[in-house]
């Protein structure tokens, strides 16, 4: 059996859409390849200063250099552009492998939000960060358009899947308090507020953790900050929800969207990359530029349409797009 090797900053206990997909892919990229999974937690780290469950590799040379020696992988597949993607991307370059890579998160737009850094800077570093890679992945049609704007190459669509056992319509409870839900990390790029301002007679939830949970909650104190969930907790909360609330303008896709789908619960977003390529132009389709407007819309759609919708995007098509992409590392 062949070897592929993933080489990740982002990696468990992290909880996020870039754990959770590969997490979710590997049992059935198992049934074709050995996988090592090079990691954050095998080096010497330190926590990200506003996520401390995101770790920072340092001194990569020497642990990437035993991990390839020891492992000989036969498929490299490179997930992230911090230090351990940086280490594994050295390497390969300087053996000659070849690789692929994948674009999951909008950096650039984060840091410029953070510390005003211009985003053109980070599309640089990420330009040149992919250059090499035979293939670079990612999730959306639009996400491709933005990056071919930016002069990325050889960009290939990996869309996402959806446990639709775990987020499940059976799950919803007759008699409940009616509420909107936002569900993921509570962090200032997410734009929690736009969700927050929301004027509604209906309960407000705020399922998650991160950074401005302590500044919202203070600042909202009559909506319910519940923390982060998961399993069939977090199910209960999508399939309960009247409707998910999606403000965020700087995802790349939107995994919480598919598990409110499948959920039967609609999704209220605006038209941007990751829910405009998921929802437009589909029976489900709520975007609008104003998000009460799209919360109206979303509230109107047949919970029965959003379960059909989701039902489209299993874990098992996901890892066959994946597959098809990957490339032997040696010629």
């Amino acid at each position: 059996m062949k070897k592929l090797a993933i080489i990740t900053d982002a990696w468990l206990p992290q909880v996020n859409g870039v754990v959770n997909t590969y997490q979710h892919i590997n049992p059935f990229l198992k049934q074709k390849y050995q996988i090592e999974v090079l990691h954050p937690m095998m080096f010497t780290n330190f926590s990200y200063p506003w996520y401390k469950e995101i770790k920072i590799a340092i001194n990569t040379k020497k642990i990437t250099e035993k991990f390839f020696g020891d492992y000989d992988p036969d498929v490299i597949h490179i997930a992230t552009e911090g230090p351990v993607g940086i280490a594994g991307k050295k390497f390969c370059e300087n053996n000659k492998l070849r690789y692929t890579t994948s674009f999951h998160t909008r950096f650039p737009e984060y840091i410029e939000q953070r510390i005003m850094i211009p985003k053109i800077i980070g599309y640089s570093f990420l330009k040149n960060f992919h250059k090499n890679a035979c293939n670079v992945l990612v999730p959306t049609v639009s996400m491709r358009n933005e990056l071919t704007k930016y002069q990325f190459q050889n960009l290939k669509i990996w869309s996402r899947g959806v446990n639709t056992e775990l987020f499940n319509p059976l799950k919803r409870k007759k008699g409940m308090k009616k509420y909107i839900v936002y569900i993921g990390r509570v962090s200032l790029e997410k734009n929690i507020e736009a969700f927050l301002e929301i004027r509604t007679k209906m309960d407000k939830i705020v399922v998650g953790d991160g950074p401005e949970k302590q500044r919202l909650q203070n600042k909202y104190p009559y909506v319910s900050f519940v923390g982060m969930k998961k399993g069939q907790d977090l199910a209960n909360y999508y399939a309960n929800a009247e409707a998910l609330v999606f403000p965020s303008k700087t995802d790349t896709f939107g995994n919480v969207i598919l598990e409110s789908l499948a959920s039967g619960t609609p999704v209220a977003a605006y038209p941007v990359t990751g829910p405009k390529d998921i929802l437009k132009n589909s029976l489900i389709d709520s975007l609008d530029n104003n998000i009460e407007n799209s919360l109206k819309k979303a509230l109107k759609i047949d919970r029965n349409d959003c379960r059909k919708f989701a039902m489209q995007f299993t874990w098992d098509k996901c890892a066959n797009q994946f597959l098809s992409n990957i490339v032997n590392a040696k010629n």
